[in-house]
């Protein structure tokens, strides 16, 4: 066997500094994928809030956004649980508690049509929130969106990353 061939043993998990923020966001992180865009697209019902907005949201930005931030959710807490302590890297932790963030904020503020309608943000403050509301919610729902697809390409390149480490390899593959 030649001695330029043999690897030192893999580690079975990197040790890196974490914080509480880092560890509860990869503990949570599945969770809140399931619960965000349950807010998003129906959290008005809590409200006495519902209509056809609702409906509309159930069947669009509801699934978009649970697909996004599951996927990143679970290779967050996959990625998290090679490392001691657990814990996610702090730029996914800020673009996942972001995206949740976002579409928290979303939900709040979209209002819905009907009989029914107003938001959240309008129920608890009045009437007169209501064009506050209807202006936050767009921008709102859009950086949930961009956030949740940032989490997941970060997700993913920080799966990537480990999985070299923990083959003995350089963080980043060599550019030529």
């Amino acid at each position: 066997m030649n001695s330029a061939s043999v690897r030192p043993p893999r580690p079975a998990r990197i040790s890196r500094p974490a914080g509480a923020f880092r560890t509860a966001v990869a503990a949570v992180s599945v969770p809140m994928a399931l619960l965000v865009p349950l807010w998003a697209a129906a959290g008005r019902v809590l409200f006495g809030i519902g209509g056809q907005l609702t409906v509309l949201l159930a069947f669009t930005l509801g699934p978009v956004l649970l697909i996004l931030l599951l996927l990143a959710g679970v290779r967050t807490t996959a990625t998290a649980a090679k490392y001691r302590p657990f814990a996610a890297p702090a730029d996914t932790s800020a673009v996942l508690a972001g995206a949740w963030l976002a579409a928290l904020g979303f939900g709040f503020t979209v209002p819905d049509f009907g009989a029914r309608g107003g938001s959240v943000m309008s129920r608890l403050l009045g009437d007169s929130a209501l064009g506050l509301s209807t202006a936050l919610c767009n921008p709102l729902g859009i950086l949930s969106l961009g956030l949740a697809i940032a989490a997941v390409v970060l997700a993913y390149r920080d799966a990537r990353r480990t999985g070299r480490l923990l083959r003995g390899l350089p963080e980043r593959e060599p550019q030529d």
